[in-house]
Order: structure tokens, then sequence, then C-alpha cells
């Protein structure tokens, strides 16, 4: 079955990065079987170029476009690419807990 894909906006010289980033590597241990993560990092224009490759790839192109100013923007996709969650400067991990598993019941639901 295919995954919901994470897809986490960041940037070295952004803060609200720094502070999400043990919350969300916690959760990419404790997900790490059930949901693929994605760092789209935008620290430099060359990260930026590479994740906007990446962000097409994942069928969120216009997004990542619209969005890659906004560090810390975590979003979570489902199999097919289609948003079903997205927050930015949230550094509420249940929040976070609850939206993982409502992607993983989700995609369980389909063949």
């Amino acid at each position: 079955t295919k995954r919901p894909t994470v897809a986490i906006i960041r940037a070295d010289w952004c803060t609200a990065c720094q502070k999400l980033e043990p919350t969300m590597m916690e959760l990419m241990n404790q997900y790490k079987d059930r949901i693929d993560f994605v760092m789209l990092d935008v620290t430099d224009d060359q990260k930026a170029a590479k994740s906007a490759a990446t962000a097409r790839k994942l069928g969120i192109g216009k997004f990542f476009h619209e969005n890659m100013k906004n560090t810390s923007t975590v979003v979570v996709l489902s199999p097919a690419h289609k948003i079903l969650f997205r927050t930015a400067k949230n550094f509420d991990r249940e929040a976070y807990v609850k939206a993982f598993d409502e992607a993983i019941a989700q995609a369980g639901h389909r063949s």
C-alpha cells in the first residue's frame, strides 16, 4: 500500500524550524514505518531549487512555490498527494500525532 507523506518546509536560518525539529525528529522515528517524510529545504537558492523539484514529484509544486517562504510549514499528504493537513509555526506534538494517525487510517482504507 502507498503511504502518506509529510513534507516540511525548513531552512537553517529559521528559528521556528529549529524549535520544531526535535519534535519532528522524534515523530519521524516513531512513524518512519508508516509515513514518508520529506524535508523541503529553502536555506539557499540551490537547496530551494532541489526542494522545488522534489515538491513537483510529490504533486505539490504549486503549493511549495506559494509557501516556500513560509518556513516551518508542515503538510500531510494522502498517498494520492492530496493535502490532508497543513500548519506552520506549530509546536504542538499532539496536533501532529492526530494528523499523522488520521492520514495513516485513511490510507489504510484504500487498497
